[in-house]
């Protein structure tokens, strides 16, 4: 598996467009093991990552981080970070940026013994911006990429768009781009994604608190004619405390197969912080995040 990441990192220097991502940022689909909504349905300023129409709070200033860490086996970690501001009742701002790297790989010369490692990684830094009409909330966001391979560098731009409608008091459902390259060749890091959230129950108390479950369905279609689902659920209680499930019908590097994810999210106050887990695809090995999100300006 470090091989074929390794692959990918390597062919980014069969000369990349400006107008698209480096090959590199197909890494990024290894983050979204550690998701347990679809991408398409994150929510806060570090969803704008996954979806530039993401709910965000109506508070004036809003900031988000998720870490997320794999096993040595796969050997990749990765920082997204995201802050948003409200403009007026309708329109918000926000940044986006994150950071892949692979880890460990140590350089040598005649012999095994290591005499430094090999910096891989994949970062971008993006501006992006909403505005709702009722039900329905447009998003848009442009990314500068830069990546780096050893001692060579790429860089390029992209321009995703993405769209959350809620069609009713009990369903939501959402669309978004992922790497959308400006040109209309070159499309091998883009990923399509759609979600759709249920509210199945009306609210009933838990231990005299408001609670509700809610539904989740989603797909992930890639340049690659991959189509992913994703099927989960969550029970949220008060608002307060949350725990979400899903499973995820993978095709990754040839290999296809189920792959469960949990996570259980606490806020108190101005802050929310959530813990994710995921199994990983055909034993190799666990993805951890963790993400804290905080309310500056109410």
């Amino acid at each position: 598996m470090r091989t074929a990441y390794l692959l990918i990192a390597i062919s980014l220097y069969n000369g990349q467009a400006m107008g698209q991502a480096p090959e590199s940022a197909s890494l990024w689909r290894v983050s979204t093991a550690s998701l347990t909504l679809p991408p398409a349905l994150e929510t806060g300023p570090v969803g704008l990552a996954w979806n530039p129409a993401a709910p965000l709070d109506r508070s004036r200033l809003s900031a988000s981080v998720q870490v997320v860490q794999t096993s040595d086996v796969v050997g990749l970690s990765s920082v997204l970070v995201g802050l948003s501001r409200s403009i007026g009742r309708s329109a918000r701002i926000g940044i986006s940026g994150g950071r892949v790297d692979v880890r460990d790989l140590v350089r040598t010369t005649s012999s095994p013994t290591s005499v430094g490692t090999i910096p891989v990684y994949e970062q971008f830094l993006g501006l992006a911006g909403q505005y709702q009409i009722r039900g329905l909330v447009f998003g848009g966001l442009m990314r500068l990429h830069d990546s780096r391979f050893n001692v060579e560098r790429d860089h390029g731009f992209t321009f995703d768009v993405g769209a959350r409608f809620r069609a009713s008091s009990r369903l939501v459902v959402a669309a978004a781009t992922h790497f959308l390259a400006i040109e209309f060749g070159g499309r091998e890091t883009t990923d399509y994604y759609a979600g759709a959230e249920y509210l199945a129950t009306p609210s009933f108390a838990i231990g005299g608190v408001a609670a509700q479950i809610l539904l989740r369905y989603g797909a992930t279609y890639s340049a690659s004619e991959r189509l992913e689902h994703t099927f989960g659920g969550g029970l949220d209680i008060g608002g307060h405390f949350r725990v979400d499930a899903s499973v995820v019908r993978e095709a990754s590097y040839q290999y296809v197969g189920w792959r469960p994810t949990m996570a259980v999210s606490v806020r108190a106050g101005k802050y929310q912080l959530g813990l994710a887990r995921s199994s990983g695809l055909n034993d190799l090995g666990a993805t951890y995040r963790i993400g804290l999100d905080s309310t500056l300006f109410p």
